[in-house]
């Protein structure tokens, strides 16, 4: 049985943050601004925070749950899971705490999410303020080359929770907003990344993190079940080689601990601090 476009006009939305005093101030009043016309609540998970992430966000009218422990692989995936056990909205919102929403956001997006369309992302672009973050604001014009178009990310994207109960919330992944699309398709609904909103993703960029988040995009759709043909595919249309490597990568040490019969993994696109430094790109 299919729902239609959800009844309920509250709106929760979940901000994760690992130590990101830095952009707490520069996403918060943004999303503010956009949700004004709505019944909302703001979730902000400060997970495990050292800094004053927790602190500034005290500024706002926003509910903060100051997680303290890590019991998942990934704890990215367990603060979202910990934001979407608290949320009372019809309609669940992950905005990373590095994104700036336009005032525009919630208001177009929540009407496509209606019949079977039950996930909309909105599109990232770099906001081009230094020269890495240049170069990779017009990298990601090649997008548009894509042989399979460009897949829905959940660094700006809208849920609605009644199919997001369905599948059971989200899971310890390396990629879990991904994860939960691909599931949200297999039961049978759309999730869109939709091109009409575009969001700024404001993290500063260096060659490092570029590489970094090659590989770690590869580990991510090996993990994710998403094919090598596909990948290659992906890596070789949008000249990211790095790719292949981490997808190999993953699937070397997924064999490996077969073989050893071990289980537990700590992705690196965890950082290591519960925050995917691969979430949009």
């Amino acid at each position: 049985m299919r729902w239609g476009v959800c009844e309920l006009p509250l709106i929760s939305v979940i901000v994760c943050a690992h130590n990101e005093e830095a952009y707490v101030d520069k996403c918060l009043p943004f999303l503010i601004n956009a949700l004004k016309d709505f019944s909302n609540e703001i979730i902000f998970i400060a997970d495990r925070c050292t800094d004053n992430t927790a602190e500034r966000a005290r500024k706002y009218n926003v509910k903060i749950i100051e997680k303290k422990w890590r019991n998942w692989e990934s704890s990215y995936a367990e603060s979202l899971q910990v934001g979407y056990t608290n949320a009372r909205g019809a309609y669940l919102g992950i905005v990373d705490v590095d994104i700036m929403v336009p005032a525009n956001f919630f208001k177009d997006i929540v009407p496509m999410i209606r019949g079977d369309v039950a996930s909309i992302a909105a599109s990232v672009v770099t906001y081009p303020d230094t020269l890495w973050n240049r170069i990779m604001y017009a990298w990601e014009k090649t997008y548009g080359f894509a042989p399979l178009g460009r897949e829905p990310y959940g660094a700006a994207m809208v849920i609605c929770k009644k199919a997001l109960d369905e599948i059971g919330g989200f899971r310890s992944v390396p990629t879990p907003d991904t994860d939960i699309n691909i599931r949200l398709v297999k039961r049978g609904y759309k999730s869109i990344a939709t091109s009409v909103v575009k969001v700024y993703h404001m993290r500063h960029i260096s060659l490092g993190t570029m590489i970094d988040g090659q590989i770690n995009c590869g580990r991510g759709r090996y993990a994710l079940g998403i094919s090598l043909v596909r990948t290659m595919g992906h890596a070789l249309f949008r000249l990211r080689p790095l790719i292949i490597y981490g997808w190999f990568s993953e699937w070397q040490k997924t064999s490996t601990q077969k073989r050893g019969g071990h289980h537990g993994t700590l992705y690196r696109g965890e950082k290591q601090d519960g925050q995917s430094i691969y979430s949009h790109h």
